[in-house]
């Protein structure tokens, strides 16, 4: 399980990295701020699963929890995948026994 953790969490790093240069691209074609948001990925990506991803969260569970998922999906995109990917990293990383 902590090997799966840590490679999850390195997974999660390099899509942190990938959307902060999305994000430096974007700020470079701009020439202004505009947030790379996982929200807006995920729309380009696939718009119709993620209406029926809010559709099945407010029918099966209410729709006061997709308020907090509608506000991660808002904000930037590599902070969202970096901050998990690097608990996941430092609590799953391998156990080094020895000295060496």
């Amino acid at each position: 399980m902590r090997q799966f953790g840590h490679s999850l969490g390195i997974l999660l790093l390099i899509l942190a990295a990938a959307a902060g240069v999305a994000q430096l691209l974007m700020i470079w074609a701009a020439g202004a701020y505009r947030p790379v948001s996982l929200g807006s990925i995920w729309y380009n990506i696939h718009a119709n699963s993620l209406v029926g991803f809010q559709a099945l969260i407010e029918k099966s569970v209410g729709s006061l929890v997709w308020m907090p998922i509608q506000f991660l999906l808002g904000l930037p995109a590599f902070l969202v995948l970096g901050l998990p990917g690097i608990v996941l990293l430092v609590w799953c990383r391998p156990r080094h026994r020895g000295f060496v």
